[in-house]
């Protein structure tokens, strides 16, 4: 994404978000262009975090994972540690079954022999 703007901003909206979802943003001026296409979009001021609270605690606790985790961070691959983090958020409440869930794809899946294999999997 090249910057902020509504030019920007549009196309995830037209890809991501129905024209009849209610949306919940902050100020930013780039999203006063987009209201006339999504009705229900409503803004509120950030009053420096108080007004969005969950947010904001997940940017701090994404920015604590990514330091905890990475010891250099490549912006080229920001979306990917991004995907990374929130793969593991939601799956956080899973922690109990995941073993299990693996054992069961694994009893199920077909066998795969060593010659099967391609060199990229090896």
């Amino acid at each position: 994404m090249e910057d902020y703007s509504a030019k920007s901003l549009r196309p995830i909206f037209d890809q991501h978000i129905s024209t009849q979802a209610h949306i919940l943003a902050d100020g930013w001026a780039g999203y006063k262009p987009l209201v006339q296409d999504y009705p229900n979009l409503k803004q509120i001021l950030s009053e420096k975090g108080r007004n969005f609270p969950m947010l904001h605690n997940q940017i701090r606790n994404f920015k604590n994972w990514l330091r905890g985790v990475r010891s250099y961070c490549d912006p080229e691959n920001m979306a990917n540690y991004i995907n990374e983090y929130f793969f593991r958020f939601n799956r956080w409440n899973h922690r109990k079954s995941i073993l299990y869930r693996l054992i069961e794809r694994m009893s199920e899946h077909k066998p795969t022999t060593f010659g099967q294999l391609k060199v990229a999997e090896i």
